[in-house]
């Protein structure tokens, strides 16, 4: 039982993020457990997908404390203008109520834990054909997730470097390997046996690597690294990389496969090298995050030639950074 609990709040996590309920790409932010406890059907068109998980959710607020559904209502995009980010709606909120975003951020997720456990523990009489009891086992697919990412990207500099700081922490007892994912640049013809250093990687700490990375495409590869002791459930580990690279693409985002809590991005251009235009990618399908055509919040580099970002509760699969336009 608690494993499906935590399969939901995953779920409810990811389904806040965004615009919340009217996020355009809601039905592919829509997990199993969501569908499944909200009664969502594979036949669904997308409207009907939304208006069931809208009235799942409308149900499951209304049995909690009036203050709790408030910000529920809040998270989720139900209440106020369809147009506001996750973060700025609970500002929006805790400005009302007098309360700093990051208290309303541990409010909001102790309402998507009160949440998952009504829907997976008790059955709802006026819920779908589809009951809280039919919630499948989920699959150890996350083994761990990421608490935070901190990411230095130094574009002012002879050679572009890329410091990256995760801290992540373990799902299970006993987790001696963890499978990490980078993005270099394209590489047509790997070596065999593939050296990082030709990739311009450097593990400066957390742990060491036992095994050869692999190349998963051209442009991803796949690290597994061991932590100096095996973590058990619950427990942090913080491993360090830094990446060189000649060129890079005009945008940096993080794409996250599990689950992420929290991501700061600093991307220093310097004061002689500021873009024309920046702008946030936040919470984007990954094949449009390069896009520059889709209208999205402007960024300004301040007086250092800087852009800090920040970012809460990263959906799965979805990207989230900046892009800009060389000057």
């Amino acid at each position: 039982m608690p494993a499906k609990i935590t399969a939901l709040v995953e779920d409810l996590k990811a389904l806040r993020t965004g615009l919340g309920v009217e996020d355009p790409h809601l039905v592919t932010r829509a997990g199993v457990t969501i569908r499944r406890v909200s009664g969502v059907t594979d036949d669904d068109s997308p409207g009907i997908v939304r208006e069931k998980i809208k009235s799942w959710l409308g149900r499951m607020l209304a049995q909690l404390p009036e203050a709790t559904a408030r910000i529920g209502r809040a998270a989720f995009g139900i209440d106020g203008p369809g147009d506001l980010p996750y973060l700025a709606r609970l500002e929006n909120l805790g400005r009302v109520v007098d309360r700093e975003v990051r208290t309303m951020q541990r409010r909001a997720d102790h309402m998507v834990g009160r949440i998952a456990e009504m829907a997976v523990i008790h059955r709802q009489p006026d819920a779908a054909a589809t009951t809280p009891f039919d919630l499948p086992e989920p699959l150890p697919r996350h083994p761990w997730h990421s608490a935070q990412v901190r990411v230095d990207l130094i574009l002012d500099q002879p050679e572009i470097e890329v410091f990256e700081n995760r801290r992540i922490v373990s799902h299970v007892d006993g987790l001696a390997e963890i499978t990490h994912w980078l993005s270099v640049p394209p590489v047509e013809h790997p070596p065999n046996p593939l050296d990082l250093a030709d990739l311009g990687i450097t593990l400066l700490g957390g742990g060491d690597m036992r095994t050869q990375p692999r190349m998963l495409s051209s442009s991803r590869v796949e690290l597994v690294l061991h932590p100096p002791s095996p973590l058990n459930t619950g427990e942090h580990h913080e491993f360090f990389f830094r990446v060189r690279v000649a060129t890079l693409l005009p945008f940096y985002v993080c794409t996250p496969r599990f689950a992420c809590d929290e991501f700061q991005l600093r991307v220093r251009f310097g004061r002689d090298h500021i873009p024309e235009r920046i702008w946030l990618i936040d919470g984007e399908l990954s094949m449009e995050a390069a896009d520059p055509v889709p209208a999205r919040p402007a960024l300004r580099a301040d007086n250092a030639g800087e852009v800090h970002v920040k970012f809460a509760d990263l959906a799965p699969s979805s990207s989230y950074g900046i892009g800009w336009q060389p000057s």
